[in-house]
C-alpha cells in the first residue's frame, strides 16, 4: 500500500536553508517609534502635592500635659473669599472674583507678608469650606508652597466656628 503524496517526507531543499530574513523594515519601524515614545515619556509627568492633616487636638489634650497647641497660620478657602487667620484673628481677606476663582497673585503677596509678621515655622493649614472646586483648593495650596511654607496641612472649615458644625 502506498502513502498519499502529501505525507511523503522529502528532505528540505538546499535553497530553503539559505533563506535570508530581511529585518530592515522592523528596524525602520523602531527608528520611528523610539523617538516618539521617548518624547511622550517626557511630556507625561506626574505631579504630587504633599500635604498633612493637622493633629487631633482633643486627643492630645486628653492624653495629658494639658498644654495648648501652638497656633498656626490658617488660610480659609470659602466660595466668597480667601481669608488668612492666625488663631481667632482675621489678618487678611480677599474677595473671590466674579468667575468663582481667586486673585492668587494678591493672595501670595499677602501670605508672604503675614508669614514674616507671625511665627509660622514654615507651616500653614488650608481650611476649606463646602462647595469649593478642587482646582481652586490645589491652586491655593500651590501658592502656599511657593510662598515658602514647607508643610501645608489640610482641614475643613465650618461656616460658624462657635456653633461647632
Amino acid at each position: 500500500m502506498s502513502s498519499p503524496s502529501f505525507v511523503k517526507h522529502r528532505p528540505p531543499s538546499e535553497e530553503a536553508a539559505e533563506i535570508d530574513v530581511d529585518v530592515s523594515p522592523m528596524i525602520s519601524m523602531f527608528l520611528i517609534l523610539l523617538p516618539f515614545l521617548v518624547s511622550m515619556a517626557v511630556l507625561t509627568q506626574l505631579t504630587i502635592l504633599e500635604f498633612g492633616l493637622p493633629p487631633n487636638v482633643s486627643a492630645g489634650l486628653a492624653a495629658g500635659g494639658g498644654e495648648m497647641p501652638k497656633l498656626k497660620l490658617t488660610v480659609v478657602v470659602a466660595p466668597q473669599f480667601l481669608g488668612i487667620t492666625f488663631g481667632d484673628r482675621l489678618l487678611d481677606s480677599l474677595a473671590a472674583l466674579a468667575d468663582g476663582t481667586y486673585d492668587l497673585d494678591r493672595f501670595a503677596t499677602a501670605l508672604k507678608s503675614r508669614k514674616m509678621e507671625v511665627d509660622a515655622n514654615d507651616e500653614v493649614v488650608v481650611a476649606s469650606r463646602d462647595n469649593i472646586r478642587l482646582k481652586n483648593l490645589v491652586a491655593v495650596m500651590d501658592k502656599c508652597k511657593s510662598a515658602g511654607f514647607a508643610r501645608v496641612g489640610l482641614s475643613s472649615a465650618t461656616e460658624d466656628p462657635r456653633a461647632g458644625e
